[in-house]
């Protein structure tokens, strides 16, 4: 026989609209001691009978902060419909349990209430962590509440807190250090020769970015976009007016915004007789708020960041791994979608600030994250329904009555996320990245550098007839086809092109 127990019961008996409930907790009679099982990307968690809690708030409370962690939006969908008597009952009766302080302070720290209790545990009382950092990522840059003798280590605000589960996946990618990985490739480089290769990955990165959203930008905003990237590093503060800036820059003039949004949007496909809606992000009404946390989040990563110099130098010592704040921050922003149009390749650009800011990636550098991303679109794709999916199935939105309110993509649901499947995405993306990609990049480009430097010995070129032959025969396996060879390199002999894709092949199987 199995019964609900922690947050699973809190849920039913208290009839909560949580979305992303990503584990079940149960007590099983026919099971010994504790038994984990795993269901794809869900699982259930069942305990023998000696863990049954009291059919009681407050003791299923305790037991899912003991053997569940903390889950945000629950707790404040929990806490909106509670007598908070309970709780203050239950910290004057246990004024020093670790799980009665953490429950207080979630409270307090979520309502932006404060419990009808003075001086309610001991001041010798030992300090302790709201986030159980075995389970969940939290900050060491702790903020002290000595109300309740709690370390805040959350790694936002009240009014932006996605958290992220310490999987072993996630546990193994930290301690692969990607950072280090990254300097160690690029040292195994000129520097003359990394900054040629540098304007290379810029324009790669804005390319890929608009190939995902399936645009072709023009020539001015794909500069205006990888001009932009380059500023990723400088250490600006991430605000309203920056972002609409960015906004302005990838898209096309007649579509600029000037702040946030003031309507409702939705993501889908317009079939003309009807429309069909796979996301409606924030209402309009909730968006300044909630983009406001998502900036003040952005703001507490880099205070989480201390440069070992004034140039951030190769040492830094980070309070919060950066990967998971860019998780967090990035998809945070593209699930409220402030804007109306231009949200994706913000989104992407995110990715590159915050590790950018963070230390993560070296000045002057950007990785090819959204090369990676265009490659594994199903893979990305996924990540966002991970997140659109089962919020959507409880949204009624309907865009031929755009005056109507859209009904059940309420701000909690935004603020409080579990970010857990993002951050491994973005974990894989960069290892991949990391290992791969960003060699093999830079691989190509002095490659083709070498190729153009040799072939120009071989031949005066006509205009652009030069980076084109490069391109072609490499795409190709080193040989010219007859087709490109009749319509842009009639002129050139047998010999002249044997020598050539001779001349590209050697250039590329060089390493350096």
């Amino acid at each position: 026989m199995r019964t609900d127990a922690g947050y699973s019961w809190l849920v039913k008996s208290h009839h909560l609209p949580v979305i992303g409930l990503w584990q079940q907790c149960y007590i099983d009679s026919a099971v010994h001691g504790r038994l984990v099982q795993g269901l794809g990307d869900h699982r259930i968690q069942l305990f023998e009978s000696r863990y049954q809690p009291d059919d009681t708030l407050t003791a299923h409370l305790q037991f899912a902060l003991r053997y569940e962690g903390v889950n945000l939006q629950l707790l404040r969908l929990l806490f909106q419909t509670t007598d908070s008597q309970r709780l203050c009952d239950w910290i004057i009766e246990s004024p020093t349990s670790a799980y009665a302080r953490r429950a207080c302070f979630l409270y307090e720290w979520l309502t932006g209430t404060q419990l009808p209790i003075e001086n309610p545990v001991p001041a010798k009382t030992r300090y302790i962590d709201v986030l159980d950092t075995d389970m969940q990522f939290g900050t060491d840059a702790v903020i002290k509440n000595a109300r309740f003798r709690i370390n805040d280590n959350l790694p936002g605000t009240r009014d932006f807190c996605p958290l992220v589960r310490k999987t072993e996946f996630l546990i193994e990618m930290v301690g692969k250090d990607l950072r280090k990985r990254t300097r160690e490739t690029l040292g195994n480089y000129d520097q003359d020769l990394l900054r040629r290769a540098a304007a290379f990955l810029y324009l790669k990165e804005t390319q890929s970015s608009f190939e995902v959203e399936r645009e072709k930008p023009s020539a001015n905003r794909a500069q205006r976009f990888a001009d932009l990237l380059r500023k990723a590093d400088t250490g600006q503060p991430l605000n309203e007016e920056r972002l609409v800036e960015l906004q302005n820059a990838v898209i096309d003039p007649r579509f600029h915004e000037f702040t946030w949004r003031h309507q409702q949007n939705w993501i889908g496909d317009d079939l003309g007789y009807r429309q069909k809606v796979e996301f409606v992000p924030a209402r309009p009404e909730d968006v300044p708020a909630l983009m406001q946390g998502l900036l003040d989040t952005a703001a507490k990563a880099r205070m989480s960041v201390e440069p070992a110099n004034k140039e951030g130098g190769a040492d830094v010592a980070l309070q919060f791994d950066p990967v998971i704040y860019a998780a967090i921050i990035a998809f945070g922003f593209v699930f409220i979608h402030p804007f109306m149009d231009g949200n994706g390749r913000i989104h992407r650009y995110l990715i590159h600030e915050v590790l950018a800011n963070a230390g993560f990636t070296p000045r002057g550098i950007v990785l090819p994250v959204s090369a990676v991303i265009l490659a594994n679109l199903d893979e990305y794709v996924t990540v966002l329904e991970s997140f659109s999916k089962p919020l959507q199935q409880r949204t009624d939105y309907l865009p031929d009555a755009p005056d109507t309110p859209a009904i059940g993509n309420d701000a909690v649901y935004f603020k409080y996320f579990d970010a857990t499947d993002q951050a491994e995405f973005l974990y894989r993306s960069l290892e991949r990245t990391v290992e791969n990609d960003l060699q093999q990049e830079i691989e190509f480009l002095l490659g083709f550098d070498r190729a153009c430097h040799n072939l120009n010995q071989l031949l005066d070129w006509p205009n652009h007839s030069l980076e084109l032959f490069v391109r072609v025969v490499h795409q190709n396996d080193n040989t010219l086809s007859k087709n490109k060879k009749q319509s842009h390199f009639g002129w050139m002999t047998e010999v002249e092109v044997s020598r050539a894709e001779t001349i590209v092949a050697e250039a590329f199987a060089k390493k350096t």
